[in-house]
């Protein structure tokens, strides 16, 4: 088979690479530090459901890229829950915000337009821990609230990508048909019967 042939167990590639996930990794570390210095876990069980909807957000994303290569279906569906997770940790956020009764930095506002403009030039966590470590909580808040929306629009867009992939391509099984078949053709699998003794000569 050539270098044309379909790939069976293609390598899912580094999904330190993916976009998505680098905004991932950055809510996650921005929710991890919110919650320890702005939350009292004793008091509010939010704490463990924003940390947990975080985190899965963020390893969601690997285990679906990591088992893309075996199984599409379960990577669209892995990716699917991370993208759930991360919008539920987005009103989590919002929440927060709007019982302390502070302002949500809404799409079309000088500060959003900011940060997504920031989020263009950076995607490393420490960048964005160190303006949470000099701002003040709502501020901080409005910030995840914001690379959260950042993590999901990049995250719908590889879903997308995904989706459009298995239509065209199919999952494992089918590819596997598809590579059975090139082999046979390549081969000249079918002709080896073509004599009328279904390819046994020599073993009558």
């Amino acid at each position: 088979m050539d270098n044309n042939d379909t790939t069976l167990l293609a390598s899912s590639g580094d999904y330190h690479q993916l976009i998505c996930y680098q905004k991932a990794v950055i809510v996650y570390d921005l929710t991890y530090w919110f919650c320890e210095r702005y939350m009292e876990r004793s008091k509010d069980r939010t704490v463990d459901q924003m940390m947990q909807a975080a985190r899965s957000g963020k390893q969601n994303i690997v285990e679906g890229i990591t088992d893309g290569a075996v199984s599409k279906e379960s990577e669209l569906k892995l990716l699917k829950i991370a993208a759930g997770s991360l919008h539920e940790l987005h009103e989590d956020y919002e929440d927060w915000l709007r019982i302390h009764q502070h302002p949500i930095w809404a799409k079309d506002s000088v500060e959003m337009k900011a940060l997504w403009a920031v989020g263009k030039e950076h995607s490393d966590s420490e960048y964005f821990m160190q303006l949470a470590r000099t701002r003040p909580p709502e501020t901080t808040a409005n910030i995840a609230r914001g690379m959260t929306e950042q993590a999901i629009y990049f995250l719908d867009r590889l879903i997308q990508s995904k989706v459009k992939q298995f239509v065209e391509n199919g999952g494992l099984k089918e590819q596997m048909y598809r590579v059975r078949q090139q082999y046979r053709q390549q081969s000249g699998y079918y002709n080896k019967g073509s004599n009328g003794n279904n390819g046994m000569t020599g073993l009558n």
